[in-house]
């Protein structure tokens, strides 16, 4: 035995006190790896934002600015910083690690479902770079993203260190999460909450709660501990004031529905829009930023997470130059739509940050014009705003981000009070439960029988015994290609049908094996001559294939140790009939416990 296998031997985990222990560990990393981000975004917006354009931006109470600004603002600087600072990102992102684009939520997600709970240990270094890069030149972003990920890494990484395997691995990755969420936030049950929930769209991670709330509580400590205590938000006086509010209240989560959905739409469209747009990684986020610009240039406010703005709106300072109730619904609906297009076009254009600064943000608009509307028809009442903006915060998360309970618990973390639970948790069930439909985080699977994480929580004994014909009598035939297809030609076909893995076979119809554009991908420094060389027989893995009279648990096996997400169905000649994905399977194993349940029920 060498000295890495007695070390792992030593410290490896044993057992769940040994797991909550490292959960404590990672939390404290996490915790310290949250306040380094927080100390350099803070300090690069002083010297981008505060002393170079002199702009006195607003800050959450919890958040207070290094120093204020004594110059002119310099107002037209936001025209072009987001370009330049988007041309910053894509220029890292391309050349150093193109995993730390996007909301980096996402990539943490994709982790825990298909790749084993294993993070590169880069990313989250070039994420926090990336991130800081966007927000301080007037991106529209959130800052969970890059702390997401850098307790993610550090989980994974004390994870691969240990020699751990998958499952504990996952679970030391949601641990860092939830740290990583815990701290930034000042959010210990909430970041919690959201690490479990935000995989699933349907369900929670339950097996990693205990170490999730352990990872946080710890990472909260530490973080407070350094940077000092008090909730993100400073909030006085809210609360459900009338049971006659709570109209309003329903109002307001369908209003959080409605526009959840168009902002998933738009984020989408737009995301998808620079994926096919034929122009350089590099100046895609700098394209973004070109959009972007003049819009944060008429209302500043708009970038970053916008908690100055909310905090200014909580505390009942003006923000407009009008009075009126009806001047102010209709600039705070504005305002969320706006935040929506800023947003979609600094993340979705390859850009870096997080959507839930931003989705808190646009909640809280909505919360503010719903209120806004409820003084109008209801003057007498004198309806308090700040309520409305902070249930709004927590509704509209719980809808694009299919977590209910983590949005409401997260907004009563981050203002230090649970005066809003009641109110909070009517509009965010309400808006979880018509947002079912969609998700701003595509990663998410419906739950966790749907998650290559939980292929061994079946019943195997059930598995083995089910014969694929018996379920099986039509197989599946989009995802198949013949070997002489170019690599080239078949990932600029893949997005019509959103297949990562493919069956393929030669001119008889003859199985031949499995191509996965997941592993393999062309590399633009090729030369063109090449693109027109590399078919996929060359990158064919000899996957083995089932027959129809073979079993459920034979055919995922073969996915899980081939790490694939299809498998190929031959006859006695070897001659395709198609292929099952895991989805199948499970599908058709939920089938078989319906029926033997309901033959059980008729025997009892």
């Amino acid at each position: 035995m060498n000295w890495k296998a007695r070390l792992r031997a030593f410290v490896g985990i044993r057992g769940a006190k040994s797991l909550y222990l490292y959960s404590i560990l990672i939390g404290i990393f996490s915790g310290i790896g949250a306040y380094l981000f927080a100390y350099g975004l803070s300090n690069a917006e002083y010297i981008i934002q505060t002393v170079w354009m002199g702009w006195d931006k607003a800050h959450p109470a919890g958040e207070p600015a290094i120093g204020h600004a004594t110059g002119i603002f310099r107002r037209e600087y936001l025209l072009f910083l987001p370009a330049i600072g988007g041309l910053l990102t894509g220029c890292i992102t391309y050349f150093l690690c193109r995993d730390a684009q996007g909301t980096g939520t996402d990539a943490m997600i994709n982790a825990f479902h298909y790749n084993e709970g294993k993070i590169s240990g880069k990313v989250p270094f070039y994420k926090a770079i990336t991130t800081i890069i966007t927000l301080t030149s007037g991106g529209s972003a959130g800052k969970e993203g890059p702390t997401a990920q850098i307790g993610a890494g550090i989980g994974s990484s004390i994870g691969k260190l240990l020699g751990v395997g998958a499952r504990a691995r996952r679970t030391l990755l949601l641990a860092g999460t939830a740290g990583g969420l815990g701290a930034i936030f000042r959010a210990p049950f909430g970041g919690a909450l959201t690490a479990v929930e935000v995989v699933y769209k349907e369900d929670i991670e339950s097996d990693s709660l205990v170490p999730c709330i352990i990872s946080s509580v710890s990472a909260y400590l530490v973080f407070t501990g350094i940077a000092g205590s008090g909730s993100v938000f400073h909030v006085v006086g809210v609360g459900l004031k009338s049971y006659h509010d709570l109209i309003y209240y329903f109002l307001l989560g369908i209003l959080c529905y409605g526009v959840g959905f168009i902002f998933v739409k738009i984020f989408n469209l737009v995301e998808n829009f620079f994926v096919k747009m034929q122009l350089h990684p590099i100046l895609k986020p700098a394209l973004g930023g070109v959009i972007i610009g003049p819009v944060v240039y008429l209302i500043p406010d708009l970038t970053g997470t916008g908690f100055g703005l909310l905090q200014e709106i909580i505390d009942g300072k003006p923000v407009t130059d009008w009075d009126s109730n009806s001047a102010m619904a209709g600039f705070f609906l504005t305002i969320a739509f706006l935040k929506i297009i800023t947003t979609s076009f600094t993340i979705g254009s390859g850009g870096s940050g997080g959507v839930f600064g931003p989705s808190l943000f646009i909640g809280g608009m909505l919360g503010g014009f719903v209120g806004c509307i409820a003084r109008i028809i209801s003057p007498e009442s004198n309806f308090d705003i700040a309520s409305f903006v902070l249930v709004g915060m927590g509704a509209f998360f719980a809808g694009v981000a299919k977590a209910p309970i983590a949005g409401m618990v997260m907004v009563c973390d981050m203002i230090g009070s649970y005066a809003l639970l009641p109110p909070l948790m009517i509009v965010s069930v309400i808006t979880g439960v018509l947002s079912n439909r969609f998700s701003i985080y595509k990663g998410q699977v419906a739950n966790r029988f749907h998650s290559p994480s939980h292929h061994w929580d079946m019943n195997q004994d059930i598995m083995e015994r089910i014969e694929i014909s018996k379920m099986f009598k039509e197989f599946r035939k989009i995802a198949i290609v013949q070997e002489s297809t170019l690599l080239r030609d078949l990932e600029k076909s893949s997005s019509k049908i959103q297949a990562s893995d493919y069956i393929i076979t030669n001119s008889t119809k003859k199985y031949v094996g499995s191509v996965s554009l997941r592993k393999h991908r062309l590399s633009v420094e090729y030369d063109h001559l090449i693109d027109q060389l590399i078919t996929v027989a060359d990158l064919a893995e000899q996957v083995p294939s089932v027959s129809p009279n073979q079993t459920l648990g034979q055919a995922l096996k073969i996915i899980v140790d081939y790490d694939i997400d299809k498998v190929a169905v031959v006859d006695s000649n070897s001659i395709l009939l198609g292929y099952l994905r895991y989805i199948d399977l499970f599908k058709a194993y939920h089938e078989e416990i319906k029926n033997h349940s309901r033959i059980s029920s008729k025997i009892g």
